[in-house]
């Protein structure tokens, strides 16, 4: 349990989550990423915001494969660093574009004056759907 310092900082509280529940999540995940290649040509602003998302459900399912959920209050960082934890330096590439997509999105929310691009939004796309596959691999089924 590399993530276990999480644990023990109340950052990620035990949660007793079934294997059909993360399915479900999964399920979830590729649902949002659909959307997000759907929406592409439109907008790409709320595509990038989308492949984010279906990345960060995807990071959540993980950690409800472990029993785990983080606590409310930093919850996209801290499903982060649950990756990151979790998965290792194999797959830190991913997770750092994960977290960099983390903080684009918090300013696309919070701030003004920054653009997406519609070459920015369909490689976030191409990275989300690499990195679930990787989580689905992952994922500790009960």
């Amino acid at each position: 349990m590399v993530w276990k310092k999480l644990l023990e900082s109340g950052k990620v509280q035990k949660k007793s989550i079934s294997a059909e529940e993360v399915k479900i999540v999964l399920g979830k995940a590729q649902r949002t990423l659909r959307s997000a290649a759907l929406l592409l040509e439109e907008d790409e602003e709320s595509a990038y915001q989308l492949a984010y998302e279906a990345m960060l459900i995807g990071g959540r399912a993980l950690m409800f494969s472990y029993g785990v959920k983080p606590r409310s209050v930093g919850a996209h960082k801290i499903t982060v660093e649950f990756c990151e934890l979790s998965l290792g330096k194999e797959y830190q590439l991913f997770i750092g574009k994960l977290d960099r997509a983390r903080k684009k999105r918090h300013y696309l929310m919070y701030g003004i004056g920054q653009i997406i691009s519609s070459t920015e939004a369909a490689n976030l796309i191409q990275t989300a759907e690499k990195f679930l596959s990787i989580i689905e691999k992952e994922v500790k089924w009960h």
